[in-house]
């Protein structure tokens, strides 16, 4: 194929040369003239290959807008004169911006019209002037601008354009300078250079110190009225009549469009009928359930349709966006296809009227095809209906049966399509086939690609055209990279044929989209094998491979998937394919080449399932690498816990030598200071030498041999014991431990946990954030032993402040080892959760679920007393109380016993302090409950009971 630069072509074999679609910068869509080249090997003979061939033109050839044009593209780039120099090109992309913006503000006279575009990785609709895309093919053609190819990081070929040395020549000798300042008007703000910039799925022009939003991505509304049309060959013999919307037809006539540009007619057709086709991948189970979704087997069928998934489906209500699509089914076989009539009731600008009434077919093969009769646009009934509006009604209908079909696929197709189009499905691009009865002006079918203005409005509808043919006296059919056109008075014959192409032709678009996709799988994985040759660098490496390769993972079996839906459509049904035997039909065949595109298709999935066959055996490759990695990482960490093990197992030695020592220095420090206390007693320097020191110390016990020195070791003896005793002391009152570690997991409100907490005297607090979360650790010591039977537990809570989720919970009390403990851990654990539930921290179930979870009552079952029996119940009393209050005996816990309590003394359950077993056992968690009897004396203790409420209790009978 030949591109600006001239083509390549096999050696030796005949030329011919033929009229080719004027598309820009080579390939279908980038010659002047096709070349054909004949090959020995082909039974057809002919097999077309486009070349290029710059044109010589006088300088009156060019118009202002071309001159405006080059210009343009002379403030962007520029030819670099030395070695050391870089050459600056303009991007089309930001071209056609710029050339939009141009026409918003009367800059260029050209038209407009919404065209899909790939802008990185995503599908765009722009407004694209066609008009202004030929012109930019003529100065390239001229030599006036020079065409260079990129590739982009997102595997998608760009064009970027450069002003050549004799385009500098012509603009100044042609351009005057009212008109090179309205392009410096354009593109210049303060004298600084806009630049065109994607952000956000927008595009921006921008400066240092200017930004603003281009309208170019604001596609334009026209008011229209069509009615769902199907082939006879996609109907039942027999079925029902589709709609019509005739009558509505004048409804457009009246009303308005968005449309802010000039339009200019240059071809009308009359009789529309628009067939779009996409392949989705479907099987038999997708038809049915498709079916079943419609309720096609029902009394009632069909219904409004939304793509919303009812996430509490047992509420009462339930509330939906605006925008439903009513669907009505036609006929379907369960397994096989359904067609149905869907009417879109999406909302629309003021003064826009848009009925919008589909045929849909969709079949066991993946094919989808939305047909339409359009009645009315604008102004236009049936008749002379504008290009220019019909570009823009077909993107209406791109976009609206995406939405339609996106709320009646599966959840497992939406899942597959997303995987495809990176989540840009409803911008995904389809297959246009658009049939006619009458096209004016009527000429024969060459002079419509006449690289001017005839072609520029094909263009809006068909993308880059190809080729143009007649298949008789008054039919013509053009084709084109969006689709095909065929208009003439037996144009609805050729139905079967045209449902063959657009079957093949969207097969085509998906499997290009396939292939691009895998181009992402392929830069993955070389991303992934490069953090794994690197992962010394960077921490998170490990994680962040191990992720990557379960999504590529996950990406890879729904590829396959998709290739084996595809290769099963090729195979289900083949009397599609047939070749007509009407000569009419057999010409139409050939030129839209249907047998080449089947065996095309069927070699591309072929070659894919080979390049995804290795790609999976790269990620199993990848992840061997990656546990190599995580083994070897292992490795260093046991070596470095070995290591730390033999330092701690010293530094014990070390320790428990320490002990011995300090043991010996506590006995010697126990001896010092009973020689001390001695030697402060007796006084040597002084009170010895007084009379009453001689005659009751020093004659009878240091004048003595032994005496003072036996005085001294009892004195020392009594001292130590007295020293170790209180360090007993001290040890015991911490020595018994009550500990209890609680993995909890549950939802929170830190507004409640804020509150919570500014009531504790919170000790310290300590913070640990990554990309997905950010835990807070903060602890403290409860203050108020009356709620802990005289203890004061040291409480360790961590949180996730990102989520809103309690981790876990440390609880921790000091006793002594001595004596039996008052709290039992479950119970410690029960008190805590029960004092969050109470301060709004936790939801009630969430704490029940806690506390159950952690210990469960075991209750024998032979001490259970059905709650039925009306008289077996528990005796509840305050202390001072001369009587009893019944509350039913059950299998209850001990929140559901303060519960009972609280409601038989008219109070909260949080004022329920203390529950007793007579004569003085402290009931604190299920487990103690479970072991009541019936008719078991209980005594309360409540907080706050109102002195009269006390008194009135006091003195009941």
């Amino acid at each position: 194929r030949g591109g600006t630069g001239g083509g390549t072509f096999a050696p030796h074999l005949p030329v011919v040369a033929t009229r080719l679609a004027g598309a820009p910068m080579g390939g279908p869509a980038g010659a002047d003239l096709r070349r054909q080249v004949v090959s020995p090997f082909h039974h057809k003979g002919l097999v077309p290959l486009p070349a290029a061939r710059a044109e010589e033109r006088s300088d009156d050839f060019w118009t202002m807008n071309h001159m405006k044009l080059l210009y343009l593209i002379s403030k962007y780039s520029h030819c670099a004169q030395t070695v050391r120099e870089k050459e600056r090109w303009i991007r089309k992309l930001p071209l056609l911006v710029l050339m939009y913006e141009g026409i918003v503000q009367k800059v260029f006279e050209y038209d407009y019209a919404p065209a899909s575009e790939v802008v990185e990785t995503t599908r765009v609709y722009l407004n694209v002037t066609q008009e202004g895309k030929d012109d930019l093919d003529d100065l390239v053609e001229g030599k006036l601008v020079k065409g260079l190819r990129l590739s982009t990081k997102e595997h998608q070929s760009v064009t970027a354009y450069q002003i050549s040395p004799s385009g500098l020549q012509l603009i100044s000798k042609r351009l005057p300078d009212e008109e090179r300042q309205m392009v410096d008007d354009l593109c210049l703000v303060d004298g600084k250079l806009l630049q065109v910039v994607w952000e956000e799925s927008k595009f921006l022009l921008r400066t240092m110190t200017f930004s603003r939003e281009s309208s170019i991505t604001e596609a334009e509304d026209v008011s229209y009225v069509v009615s769902p049309y199907l082939p006879r060959v996609l109907r039942r013999v027999g079925g029902p009549v589709m709609s019509s919307n005739a009558h509505r037809a004048s409804e457009s006539a009246s009303k308005e469009s968005t449309i802010r540009d000039d339009l200019d007619e240059v071809i009308t057709i009359s009789n529309v009928t628009i067939l779009i086709g996409e392949w989705i991948p479907f099987g038999a189970n997708q038809v049915v359930e498709m079916n079943l979704k419609l309720g096609s087997n029902e009394r009632c069928q069909g219904g409004y349709f939304t793509a919303q998934v009812d996430d509490d489906s047992t509420n009462t209500q339930c509330e939906v966006p605006t925008g439903l699509t009513s669907v009505t089914i036609l006929d379907h076989d369960m397994t096989r296809f359904t067609n149905m009539e869907a009417q879109v009731y999406y909302p629309e600008d003021d003064g826009v009227v848009q009925v919008e009434h589909f045929g849909i077919h969709t079949r066991m093969d993946g094919t989808v095809v939305y047909g339409l009769m359009i009645e009315s646009v604008m102004d236009r009934i049936l008749e002379n209906i504008s290009l220019d509006n019909l570009a823009r009604l077909l993107v209406d209908v791109h976009i609206d049966s995406s939405k339609i079909m996106e709320s009646l696929l599966s959840s497992h197709q939406r899942d597959l399509l997303d995987m495809i189009f990176l989540g840009n499905t409803l911008n995904r691009d389809k297959v246009n086939v658009i049939i006619a009865d009458r096209v004016v002006p009527k000429q024969s079918a060459e002079r419509y690609l006449d690289k001017d203005a005839f072609e520029n409005e094909i263009r809006q509808v068909l993308g880059d055209t190809y080729e143009a043919h007649d298949l008789g006296d008054s039919d013509i059919v053009i084709t084109g990279s969006h689709g095909i056109m065929l208009v003439g008075p037996q144009s609805k014959m050729q139905e079967p044929v045209l449902l063959a192409f657009l079957s093949l032709r969207s097969r085509d678009v998906f499997v290009h989209n396939v292939f691009s996709r895998l181009f992402i799988i392929d830069d993955t994985l070389k991303t992934a094998r490069q953090l794994i040759a690197k992962y010394e660098r960077d921490p998170n490496s490990i994680p962040r491979i191990r992720h990557t390769l379960s999504e590529t993972s996950k990406d890879i079996i729904l590829l396959e998937e998709v290739l084996l839906y595809l290769q099963e459509s090729l195979e289900q049904d083949t009397s599609i394919w047939a070749e007509p035997v009407d000569d009419a039909g057999h010409k139409l065949y050939q030129i839209l080449k249907i047998k080449s595109i089947l065996n095309d298709l069927q070699i591309r999935i072929t070659d894919m399932q080979k390049v995804l066959l290795g790609a999976r055996h790269e990620v199993n490759g990848l992840r061997q690498m990656t546990d190599t990695i995580a083994e070897t990482q292992m490795f260093r960490l046991q070596e470095e816990i070995r290591g730390n093990s033999s330092d701690m197992l010293q530094q014990l030695k070390i320790n428990e030598r320490q002990s011995t020592s300090l043991d010996v220095m506590q006995v010697i420090f126990a001896g010092s200071l009973a020689f001390d206390i001695l030697d402060r007693l007796t006084g040597e320097w002084s009170v010895v030498h007084t009379s009453w020191a001689r005659a009751y110390i020093v004659d009878p016990f240091m004048s003595k041999p032994l005496v003072w020195f036996l005085i001294s070791m009892i004195v020392w003896f009594g001292v130590g014991t007295a020293v170790f005793s209180v360090m007993r002391d001290l040890n015991d009152k911490t020595a018994g431990v009550i500990t209890y570690r609680v993995k909890v997991n549950k939802a929170i409100d830190l507004n409640a946990l804020d509150t919570y907490l500014s009531r504790k005297a919170v000790m310290s607090e300590d913070g640990n954030a990554d990309a997905l979360n950010a835990h807070q650790k903060v602890s403290w010591v409860e203050r108020d032993p009356t709620k802990w039977e005289g203890y004061m537990p040291k409480v360790e809570m961590i949180y996730d402040v990102k989520h809103g989720f309690l981790l876990s919970v440390y609880l921790q009390v000091a006793r002594r080892a001595s004596k039996p403990a008052k709290l039992r851990p479950e119970t410690l654990k029960m008190r805590f959760f029960t004092e969050l539930q109470e301060a709004g921290v936790m939801a009630p179930d969430d704490a029940a679920e806690v506390i159950d979870n952690t210990r469960r009552r075991q209750t024998r079952d032979d001490e259970l007393v059905s709650v039925e029996d009306s008289t077996v119940f528990l005796k509840v009393r305050v202390p001072g109380e001369r009587h009893y209050r019944e509350i039913p005996f059950g299998r209850q816990s001990y929140l559901e016993l303060r519960e009972e309590i609280a409601h038989k003394f008219d109070c909260r359950p949080v004022q329920v302090l203390q529950v007793f077993k007579e004569p003085d056992v402290l009931i604190a968690d299920d487990d103690d409950v479970s072991r009541l009897k019936p008719g078991t004396v209980l005594e309360v203790n409540i907080k706050k009971l109102a002195a009269h409420k006390a008194a009135a209790i006091a003195a009941a009978p």
